[in-house]
């Protein structure tokens, strides 16, 4: 069994909002090192929804509609306590996501994705400690952060919170050796997947799949 679910995210921070106070609105999204999870409206609100209405098919479309009609839906105080029975956030600046990705470096002498540093940051702010420096056994809540890439995918971000020399360290030291391999590659010319007229949907996407599979498996 496990405790709480917490969702940590950068300043684009709808999950948050609908978390801490049901405000599930839709806003302008902002550049932020941790990009791949600047979210506008995430997707699958809607299956958090389900779980925590108990499946409830009727209510789960009404919200929809009322989100998709004004960018704007706002649970009931009923729903919200609902949700933060299973549900904890937090919100990440980009410097307290370099500054997480600085103490693991550290203290763990581990480099993370902008964005599992965003969990890390946000872990912190609820409460947690990711590094060694615990006091003691029997005061460490355990955690599990869901790192979600390699760092070898966001060079910039890691060398604002790490610098040019710690990313050059990294590079040297920890680059993995497979994205490595792919970069020094040539490049492939672009591939054209033509429709055949008299093939269905389904019969094209699976000969682009195959097609694609066999570039993979011939390249890598």
């Amino acid at each position: 069994p496990i405790g709480m679910l917490c969702a940590g995210v950068n300043i684009n921070d709808i999950t948050h909002r609908v978390m801490e106070n049901g405000e599930f609105h839709r806003k302008k999204i902002q550049k932020t090192l941790s990009d791949a999870i600047n979210i506008e409206v995430p997707y699958n609100f809607e299956r958090i929804a389900f779980y925590v209405t108990g499946g409830s098919h009727t209510l789960i479309k009404e919200w929809m509609s009322i989100m998709e009609a004004t960018e704007q839906l706002t649970l009931d105080t009923v729903w919200l306590a609902r949700l933060k029975q299973d549900f904890r956030s937090a919100r990440v600046t980009d410097d307290e996501m370099c500054g997480a990705l600085r103490r693991a470096h550290a203290e763990l002498s581990y480099v993370a994705d902008p964005h599992t540093a965003v969990a890390m940051a946000a872990a912190e702010k609820l409460g947690y400690d990711f590094t060694t420096e615990v006091p003691s056994p029997k005061e460490m809540v355990p955690m599990v952060i869901l790192a979600t890439a390699s760092p070898c995918k966001f060079q910039e971000a890691v060398t604002v919170a790490l610098g040019e020399d710690g990313w050059k360290r990294w590079e040297e030291d920890s680059f993995p050796c497979r994205a490595k391999s792919t970069l020094e590659m040539e490049e492939n010319e672009m591939h054209h997947y033509p429709k055949k007229e008299d093939s269905s949907l389904s019969e094209v996407q699976s000969e682009w799949r195959k097609m694609m599979v066999d570039i993979v498996n011939n390249n890598f």
